[in-house]
């Protein structure tokens, strides 16, 4: 069935298969023969091996100068940038010098171009891997990037982009068009990018400043990436022909609700700005704020990251650590004395007790030998003698609970070596002697009676 009606159907294709294969060979044999092609051809070629000679010869003056720079943040990262963009920026330079030299020759420069689309595109797409490493703005900017070239080389780009300017529409006093909506994404989302990069870069380069607090750190950190977001929005906002004044009277009506509806946001906001300003927490202090006790790891603008030393993750609003009472553990210093109270017994020396129990806290390595441990007598109870033992560390991230009980051991250890007893709760019961009450059965209407003699 197959060789029979199908075979020449099949044998046809086949061969006009080929013969359009044949007419693409034959046309690149044409095009192999002009020597304006080979001519084009040869300058791409001796522009990328220069390219390449030259871009080795660069980077190396690169990391030469920028070794010896003083701010890390140039050694660490502008460096790196400029050699990865070394070679594209010589390959477009090299090809627009070549086809400016043959234009002026009045030589074809049908590769040249191309070619040159081409270097821009991989200039771009290197600049963008340097400035996010997010996977999606990778692929979305760099399929938007490579589908725009090539349809500049084929001549599709000002038809395309004169269809898309076509469609409008009219909203108020200000015209849209689908051309300058797309613009004005594009403007914005280019200049997110390069807004959360520089903010990186900012709140790396502040990180490595000695003489800024943490507090200052956040607070410059989150000014300057708010101001470079807010700077994008408006510039996006006038590609699209937007005029922002108009905008005024809806922005205060926006404003108002907002400061109605979002009070509590608003007010995290206000004392996240507060704490950093006053400077009485930061990243690394130990607090203390109702049941919860642990590190700050995180200021944020509406919340305040707390790790505990069971490992959970506390945010507790701005606002709660403005109006409640908050323990500051590491404020001006972060020496913190701990007590331990302890009980004797009364049949022990008390003076040789005390000194077990100084000798203990000197024998843990994170108790501080200056201010030293001190022990005292605070009184005398009900079932023992009762003694407080006072001690100085100056780690308290690293536990308080810990550190105790590494005392408490050690203060059970040598109680037990020198005979020194540690009394529980106990009651002593004295019988007086008196008259003898004998109580025995006597059945009177079904009750018990005793009978005293």
């Amino acid at each position: 069935m197959i060789f029979g009606l199908e075979g020449p159907r099949i044998i046809s294709k086949t061969a006009g298969m080929a013969q359009v294969l044949n007419d693409w060979l034959l046309a690149a044999k044409d095009y192999a023969q002009d020597p304006v092609i080979l001519l084009n051809a040869g300058a791409i070629f001796v522009i990328l091996v220069l390219g390449y000679v030259l871009s080795i010869a660069f980077k190396r003056i690169i990391f030469r100068r920028f070794a010896t720079a003083p701010l890390n943040w140039v050694r660490d990262t502008l460096a790196p940038v400029c050699a990865s963009l070394v070679q594209p920026t010589l390959f477009v330079l090299l090809t627009a010098l070549v086809a400016s030299a043959f234009f002026n020759r009045g030589i074809d420069v049908v590769l040249l171009a191309p070619a040159f689309s081409l270097g821009m595109v991989w200039f771009l797409l290197t600049a963008l891997n340097c400035i996010t490493k997010e996977i999606f703005w990778r692929r979305l900017v760099g399929t938007f990037i490579i589908l725009v070239t090539v349809m500049e080389i084929f001549g599709l780009l000002h038809p395309t982009l004169g269809m898309i300017g076509s469609i409008g529409f009219h909203m108020g006093e200000v015209d849209f068009n689908l051309l300058g909506l797309i613009k004005g994404v594009v403007t914005v989302g280019f200049l997110l990018l390069m807004s959360i990069w520089l903010s990186k870069l900012a709140d790396s380069q502040l990180h490595r400043m000695p003489n800024i607090s943490p507090s200052l750190e956040v607070l410059f950190s989150k000014i300057i990436k708010i101001g470079l977001i807010s700077i994008s929005i408006l510039i996006g906002l006038t590609t699209v022909g937007i005029d922002l004044s108009s905008l005024a009277i809806l922005g205060g009506a926006v404003g108002l609700g907002l400061g109605f509806g979002l009070q509590k946001v608003i007010s995290n906001l206000i004392s996240g700005v507060i704490l950093l300003l006053d400077k009485s927490i930061k990243p690394g202090d130990v607090i203390s704020l109702h049941q919860t006790y642990g590190w700050i790891n995180k200021l944020s603008a509406r919340y305040v990251s707390v790790i505990t030393r069971d490992g959970l993750e506390h945010l507790i609003p701005n606002e709660d650590l403005i109006t409640n009472r908050v323990e500051n553990w590491s404020f001006s210093n972060t020496n913190i004395r701990l007590r331990a109270p302890i009980l004797i017994s009364y049949n022990c020396d008390v003076r040789k007790a005390v000194q077990l129990c100084l000798d203990s806290a000197f024998a843990c390595p994170r108790v501080l030998n200056e201010p030293a441990p001190k022990c005292h007598l605070k009184e005398f109870g009900d079932n023992g003698i009762e003694l407080e033992l006072r001690f100085w560390i100056e780690d308290p991230s690293n536990g308080v609970t810990n550190i105790r009980s590494m005392v408490y051991l050690e203060i059970w250890d040598r109680f037990l070596q020198h005979g020194i007893e540690i009394p529980f709760p106990q009651r002593d019961l004295h019988l007086r002697s008196g008259r003898s009450i004998e109580v025995g059965p006597e059945r009177n209407g079904g009750l018990e009676t005793a009978q005293e003699e």
